[in-house]
């Protein structure tokens, strides 16, 4: 990956102490396909010792215990133009 850029693509923001990474696929409700969704019980059961819960039968990852609520900024690392990962920094920029 010599030729790998990490470039500021936005910021996610937290309200709840938490972030999902997860195929919305299998996170929200479809009426069409009579998906409930994952309701937020999941994380209000989560166990916040932990940093990482798989959630929504393991298709999803819930993230707790980085800070709270605020704004992150997120990075992503490009490869001749494709994107090949994603970084969330839970820690604010000096």
């Amino acid at each position: 990956m010599s030729d790998a850029v990490w470039q500021p693509i936005g910021t996610v923001e937290v309200d709840s102490g938490c972030v999902v990474l997860g195929d919305p696929t299998y996170l929200l409700p479809s009426a069409q396909r009579e998906r409930p969704g994952i309701d937020y019980q999941v994380v209000i059961d989560a166990d916040w010792r932990q940093a990482v819960t798989p959630i929504a039968s393991g298709m999803a990852l819930l993230f707790q215990g980085f800070g709270g609520d605020g704004s992150y900024p997120v990075s992503g690392l490009f490869e001749d133009g494709r994107l090949v990962a994603v970084r969330v920094d839970f820690v604010e920029p000096e």
